[in-house]
This record gives C-alpha cells, sequence and structure tokens, in this order.
C-alpha cells in the first residue's frame, strides 16, 4: 500500500503541477489578450481627447461668434430719403461717379432698395463698399455686376450696377 500512496502521491503532484502548467499557459494568453485591449484602448484615449480638444476649440470660435453676433445692431432709416441720400453721400466722397440712380420704394416688410449704375475705378469703388458699411444706417448689397470699361477713355475702370436695400423705421 505503500506503493500505491507513492504512486498516488506523485500522480497528484503531478496533475497539480500539469494544472499550473496549464493556468499559468491559459492566464498568459488573457494577459497578451489584455495587454492588446488596452493598448487598443490607449489609442482610443488619445485620439477621443484630440477629437474633443477639436471641439472645444470650435466651441470656443462659436461662442465668439455669437457673442459678437449678439453686440450687433441693425441700424434702421428714418425714412427712404435720408437712406437714399446717405448712400449717395457715401459714393460721392471717393469721386466715383453715379451714371444712374433708381428708387425702388419700401416693400412690404419695410425694406427700402435703391439701384444704382456707378463708374470708376476698382479701388475707389472698394472705398465706397467701405464707406457704406460705416454708415449710420445698415445697409445691406442684394445684387452687384461689375464690368469693365472698354471705351479707350474709360480703360482702367469699372461699371458696377448694384441694388441696395436698408430697413425703413416706420
Amino acid at each position: 500500500m505503500n506503493n500505491n500512496k507513492v504512486a498516488l502521491l506523485g500522480f497528484s503532484l503531478f496533475v497539480v503541477c500539469a494544472a499550473l502548467v496549464g493556468g499559468v499557459y491559459f492566464l498568459n494568453g488573457q494577459l497578451t489578450q489584455l495587454h492588446e485591449e488596452a493598448v487598443e484602448l490607449e489609442q482610443r484615449r488619445g485620439e477621443l481627447a484630440q477629437a474633443t480638444q477639436s471641439l472645444m476649440e470650435q466651441k470656443t470660435v462659436f461662442s465668439n461668434a455669437f457673442r459678437e453676433f449678439e453686440r450687433y445692431q441693425v441700424k434702421v432709416a428714418s425714412n427712404d430719403m435720408n437712406f437714399y441720400s446717405e448712400v449717395q453721400g457715401a459714393v460721392q466722397v471717393t469721386g466715383v461717379n453715379i451714371l444712374s440712380t433708381q428708387a425702388r420704394g419700401v416693400s412690404r416688410d419695410g425694406r427700402s432698395s435703391l439701384a444704382l449704375t456707378l463708374r470708376g475705378d476698382y479701388y475707389s469703388f472698394t472705398r465706397v463698399l467701405a464707406n457704406w458699411r460705416n454708415l449710420l444706417t445698415t445697409v445691406r448689397v442684394s445684387a452687384m455686376g461689375v464690368t469693365a470699361s472698354r471705351t479707350p477713355e474709360t480703360r482702367g475702370e469699372v461699371q458696377v450696377d448694384i441694388t441696395v436695400e436698408a430697413i425703413i423705421g416706420k
């Protein structure tokens, strides 16, 4: 029986050692798999952090734009004659010639429009646009066409057909 006990003890020890080796092998596989997942999750975390930073920067830009927009106030003309005279005055100080002016009247929504045909050099015309931006009345360019002059007398000039609108107070 002693031999049987030794054999049983030896077999039990072999089974325990085999179980330990098998367990180590199995756990090593699990550890490798978990390590790969950890590396993948770390990469994803980095990508998400970068995307979050980008979104935060966009939020800041949009927030600043909305703050700027909230400060913007539409300046309403008291009547259409004031609007017409402000627009024409801003043109005349730049040296651009007014070839024609046509008042289009006030629409139902309270917008008055003025169609102008202007001639002058391009840079003077850009000053006209800048002057309109600085008027007491808020104006909007609703249509514009620019053509180069083709006659020798007006070489280097542009002719601009433009429609300007403003809200008229009631």
